[in-house]
């Protein structure tokens, strides 16, 4: 059995979260609603949910996800939380290393979390409770630069050596390494059963053969990728420092007659919903970008992120703490929610639920409509 380079705690779960109000010995001192229950009910939303989750007394909330059934949070000290998206109780907290490792963005996979943490492969099972796998990959050097994608035969990750390794599913021995044709750094990798889709610093994509590097087509952006490629059933998503959001065919085809010009450099920044791109820029605030033509529906100037969406609503983050509501067909706003004490949220593209929470822990569900 591989030795862990790291800590992994478990803390018991029985008890440790509830209604909002109800204070437990791990809680956090305010246990006020994090939203008004008056304004909750004005705007016609459901409360569902509200917990306090146990922080150190200088640890906060770094990053939050929706991941199938799960909401997943991250602690500027490395430590992991899963709750239940429906109960709100946790399934399970852990330690993910050393505070001061970098721990990429868990990839959701067959009903398993799968993390890079620093040069270590750790896969958790929330049905067993523990992780199932902790590997160490040598073969990619310092650490990986971005979040792993993986198919049924592969897990492929980005070294530090500007290499993509393929590694076997079965087993963890590496099948093959790929590279661009200009050596650039990967920072993004999208995969199928049929196709691995790789972006670079440089703003190239990249189109491979997932069982072997072959190269079948390549797309140049007039900028550099610093953030993530989205596949979306069979289209794929990228933004680049050229301002443009361009979305591309499995085969590298341009879908849209022109990319959408957000006028600012785009990072790690767009969601895809179901029929809008919500994509933030600081320059311009949020954009809600038609997915079949390409054009803006609707822009709030100082919207930061979409926090959930019903068929015909984008629910937007405003600073400093305001929910507004647009309506996705007409471009309108609809109203607006007073939402001071939330600083985060998760991105939710799977149900009309937003995900809010403050950093010091308060945490809560509200079903809208």
């Amino acid at each position: 059995m591989k030795k862990l380079l790291f800590f992994i705690f478990l803390i018991a779960l029985s008890g440790w979260a509830g209604a909002a109000g109800t204070k437990s010995a791990f809680a956090a001192e305010n246990t006020s609603p994090l939203v008004s229950s008056e304004l909750v009910q004005e705007a016609g939303w459901t409360y569902n949910w509200q917990m306090n989750l146990p922080l150190e007394k200088n640890e906060t909330i770094d990053r939050m996800a929706v991941l199938g059934p799960n909401l997943f949070i991250m602690t500027d000290t490395n430590v992991m939380f899963c709750i239940d998206r429906d109960s709100g109780r946790a399934r399970f907290t852990k330690q993910l290393g050393a505070s001061n490792l970098p721990v990429q963005r868990p990839y959701f996979y067959d009903n398993q979390f799968w993390f890079m943490v620093g040069s270590e492969l750790l896969v958790f099972d929330p049905a067993v409770g523990d992780f199932v796998v902790n590997e160490k990959i040598d073969r990619i050097g310092t650490g990986a630069r971005c979040e792993l994608a993986r198919n049924k035969k592969f897990i492929y990750i980005s070294g530090s050596d500007n290499r993509i390794h393929a590694i076997n599913a079965d087993g963890f021995w590496q099948q093959f390494t790929a590279t661009a044709d200009n050596d650039s750094a990967i920072v993004s990798i999208v995969a199928t059963d049929n196709i691995v889709v790789f972006a670079t610093q440089a703003g190239n994509v990249v189109g491979m053969n997932p069982e072997k590097p072959e190269k079948l087509w390549q797309f140049d952006t007039t900028g550099e990728i610093k953030g993530q490629l989205v596949l979306d059933n069979k289209d794929i998503y990228v933004g680049s420092f050229d301002t443009k959001l361009y979305k591309l065919s499995l085969k590298g085809k341009l879908l849209w007659k022109a990319p959408f010009h957000s006028g600012a450099p785009i990072r790690d920044s767009f969601t895809v919903g179901s029929h809008i791109v919500y994509l933030y820029n600081e320059l311009n605030g949020l954009y809600g970008i038609n997915k079949q033509t390409g054009t803006a529906v609707w822009q709030v100037p100082l919207g930061k992120a979409m926090i959930c969406e019903t068929p015909e609503k984008g629910f937007v983050f405003v600073t400093p703490g305001m929910v507004k509501v647009m309506n996705n067909r007409t471009g309108r706003e609809l109203y607006s929610v007073n939402c001071s004490d939330v600083e985060l949220y998760a991105r939710n593209t799977t149900d009309a639920t937003m995900y809010v929470a403050d950093r010091k822990g308060r945490l809560m569900s509200i079903t809208v409509q």
